[in-house]
C-alpha cells in the first residue's frame, strides 16, 4: 500500500490543490473516474466542514492517503486548536455527503480527523 503524506495551509483557496492530488492518486491506481469524483467531492467536504466548523486557520491540514489497487483511505486532520463537537456531525449537510459517497467513514472529536474509505 502506498503511503502520501500531505500538509497544506487551512484556507479554501487550497482546495484545488487537494482535490488534484486526491484525483492524480486516485487515477494512478485505476479508479473510474465516477469513483475519482466522490473521492474529490468527499475530500472537499471534509476541508470545508474543519474551515466552517473549527475556526482557527493558523495550523494546517494534514492529509494522509493510503492507496491500494483496490482501495483509497484518506484522513484529514485539523493540526489547529479547537474542538469539534458531536452535535456538529450530527448536523451538517457535509457529513451526510460524506457518508453517503464512502464505502466506510469514520471520525475522531479528539484528534480532530474524519477518515474515509472509497474501495474500487
Amino acid at each position: 500500500m502506498d503511503k502520501v503524506f500531505l500538509r497544506i495551509p487551512k484556507k479554501s483557496e487550497y482546495m484545488s490543490t487537494i482535490r488534484l492530488t486526491s484525483s492524480a492518486l486516485a487515477s494512478l491506481k485505476g479508479f473510474y473516474l465516477d469513483e475519482i469524483e466522490d473521492i474529490k467531492v468527499v475530500i472537499s467536504e471534509i476541508c470545508t466542514f474543519f474551515i466552517k466548523n473549527l475556526e482557527k486557520n493558523t495550523d494546517d491540514l494534514e492529509i494522509a492517503y493510503q492507496a491500494a489497487d483496490d482501495k483509497i483511505i484518506v484522513t484529514v486532520t485539523d493540526l489547529n486548536e479547537g474542538r469539534i463537537f458531536e452535535e456538529q456531525l450530527n448536523n451538517d449537510m457535509s457529513i451526510m455527503i460524506i457518508e453517503s459517497l464512502s464505502d466506510n467513514f469514520n471520525y475522531d472529536l479528539n484528534n480532530k480527523s474524519i477518515t474515509f474509505e472509497k474501495i474500487k
